[in-house]
């Protein structure tokens, strides 16, 4: 028999009712002071609720009790804690009090009093079913009030048998919960406070975590790593692999984690994933996928790369080593900024560059007052002026300079076609001059005829609807010889317009016109062409033999000699010196020893080349 009992006999045997009430309430601060005690000790909440029921069961002298917590928005109490702990503190959490049909709860609550219920089986006060589930017979309810607010609710019962609760139970009772109120509430503080701390605990191991992330990637900024170094980077301080793409999605670099790559090809193709792209706003990280058809079996954190509205490409994470955090979103929205700082300075310098070479290749067309300047932006720009370059000037057949792409295209174009090159480019008002380094070649004629060669590359590269006609010049030696190459590249094109026919798209360089471009540049088209029809005429009349003209521009190509011409045509020398007879007979032109009429006949043959009367063309 409990201490309390046992003094509720003896009051009932001896009647001393107020000695009785003085060691009752002895007995509730004595259980309060182990609660106190708990409360020192850093009990958690369930602890002392725990402990709170099982001395208010003690006191009472009852078997059972179970405790409530008002919520902390509405009217209801949760039901937190039972005692005895065999009785299910996961049954009485589901329990909830104050219901519309809990009349009891609502009654302790109104009169802030105990409220005690003789036979719960009948009262209609209970929530019947309840009691049933619970084998109650006979139950106190207590309030436990702080500052005169219920906050929560004690139910004391004996399971199974009548108890007869009386006054002192109820004053007893009443300040206990009152006592355990205070108790509750503080523990809560402490709870509370102990939160705030871990939080800020977390907050600044988090502001440390991130300062040393800042620190990080503000050296990195500073240093001007590369795509590589970035990618590695935020590899290493999330522990996911990630990439960096351009804005089509084809992929620039990667990071693996854990020395395994992460499998992203086939994204720029992928209908599903450009749709998700277009979702993903600026500086906003995206979850996506994953694309089990692409062999991506993990999700990708996507973040635009932009700067200054402009889109440079994309930052990828990839989920193979935990899931999402704000942490990994942090650090792509982060990296991703950095990435656009790179490409942006990238973009710059190489802008800087371009209009450094393209000021250089201008100088050089129109000439430059200050010839050591000259040097020095030249070696500066890694340029060497006395190695052999040839000029060439790009331009629109006619006078529809629009269709001409401008000169950083033509530039990347050529490096793209030849890496290893010295490439230097500007605009005039013709077109676009280039000033392209011979590349390594037995001899000056098969190093200009790889220039040749590029350039053809280049044109089809840049306009592959045939707009576009290429002019080359001589091979240009030093500083002076390019406003001379200018005006030889100039003429060339000028022959071009004027004889070729419309839509053909020539590459034609100085040497292969050789002198006579001066003339025909010089001249009236219509003239020069009546001139060549006068000449060779009748050479090109259907009933004429075919192999007439051949034998002719062999002879020239040959420099006029008819041993060479007859092992280049295979022939005997008797049967050249037949066919150069026949011209005569045909034409009257003495071709084999008149200096007049080869001349004549080599300008005639320049203009039927170029009006692609001849097979084969230049």
């Amino acid at each position: 028999m409990s201490p309390a009992a046992q003094r509720r006999v003896s009051k009932a045997v001896v009647g001393l009712d107020s000695e009785v009430r003085q060691a009752s309430f002895r007995d509730a601060i004595e259980a309060f002071g182990d609660v106190a005690l708990a409360l020192g000790e850093n009990a958690d909440r369930d602890q002392l609720l725990h402990l709170c029921a099982r001395k208010m069961c003690e006191l009472v002298g009852v078997q059972r009790a179970s405790l409530y917590l008002r919520e902390e928005r509405g009217d209801l109490f949760r039901g937190q804690v039972g005692h005895p702990i065999s009785a299910g503190d996961r049954l009485i959490k589901r329990l909830v009090g104050g219901v519309a049909a809990d009349r009891f709860t609502q009654e302790i609550v109104r009169t802030r009093k105990p409220v005690v219920i003789r036979d719960a089986l009948r009262d209609g006060r209970a929530v019947r079913s309840t009691m049933q589930a619970w084998n109650v017979r006979s139950m106190m309810g207590v309030p436990m009030l702080l500052r005169d607010e219920v906050i929560g609710l004690v139910f004391l019962d004996s399971e199974d048998h009548v108890h007869h609760f009386d006054s002192l139970d109820e004053e007893v009772a009443c300040a206990f919960a009152g006592l355990a109120a205070v108790a509750i509430s503080q523990n809560q503080l402490l709870s509370d406070l102990r939160a705030s701390r871990d939080a800020v605990a977390h907050r600044n191991q988090a502001l440390r975590r991130a300062a040393a992330v800042d620190d990080r990637l503000t050296a990195l900024v500073v240093s001007g790593g590369s795509l590589r170094e970035i990618a590695e980077t935020a590899t290493d301080l999330t522990g996911k692999a990630c990439a960096i793409f351009d804005p089509s999605m084809r992929r620039l670099t990667s990071a693996p984690a854990d020395r395994e790559a992460p499998a992203l090809e086939g994204l720029a193709d992928d209908s599903e994933l450009a749709a998700a792209l277009a979702r993903i706003e600026p500086s906003s990280p995206t979850v996506v996928g994953p694309f089990p058809r692409l062999g991506i079996q993990h999700r990708l954190l996507l973040t635009r790369v932009t700067a200054s509205d402009v889109a440079w490409g994309v930052f990828a994470l990839v989920e193979s080593a935990g899931r999402f955090s704000d942490y990994d979103v942090a650090i792509s929205r982060r990296v991703a900024g950095i990435i656009a700082l790179e490409m942006s300075a990238e973009r710059r310098a190489a802008a800087a560059e371009l209009n450094a070479r393209s000021s250089l290749a201008a100088q050089l067309v129109y000439g430059s007052r200050d010839p050591a300047g000259l040097a020095r932006r030249a070696d500066y720009l890694g340029v060497d002026l006395a190695a052999p370059h040839a000029l060439c000037l790009i331009a629109a057949r006619g006078t529809n300079q629009r269709e001409v792409p401008d000169a950083e295209l033509i530039a990347q174009a050529l490096r793209d076609t030849a890496p290893s090159l010295s490439v230097l480019s500007t605009g005039t008002a013709e077109g676009i001059v280039t000033i392209v380094a011979l590349p390594p070649a037995p001899s000056n004629l098969a190093a200009m005829a790889r220039v040749k060669q590029l350039m053809e590359a280049l044109r089809i590269r840049c306009d592959p609807e045939g707009r576009l006609a290429v002019g080359i010049s001589t091979t240009c030696r030093g500083p002076d010889d390019y406003a001379r190459a200018y005006g030889q590249a100039r003429q060339v094109l000028s022959c071009v317009d004027a004889y070729c026919p419309p839509g053909s798209s020539p590459v034609l360089s100085a040497d292969d016109l050789g002198a006579g471009r001066v003339l025909l540049s010089g001249s009236r088209p219509e003239e020069m062409r009546r001139f060549a029809d006068e000449m060779l005429g009748p050479l090109l009349d259907e009933r004429a033999p075919a192999e007439l003209v051949e034998t002719l521009v062999c002879f020239f190509e040959c420099g006029r000699n008819v041993r060479r011409s007859a092992v280049r045509l295979d022939l005997h020398e008797n049967t050249i010196r037949y066919r150069l007879a026949k011209i005569q007979e045909l034409t009257g032109l003495d071709v084999a020893t008149d200096a007049d009429v080869q001349l004549g006949t080599q300008v005639a043959l320049l203009v039927l080349r170029l009006q692609g009367r001849l097979s084969p063309p230049l």
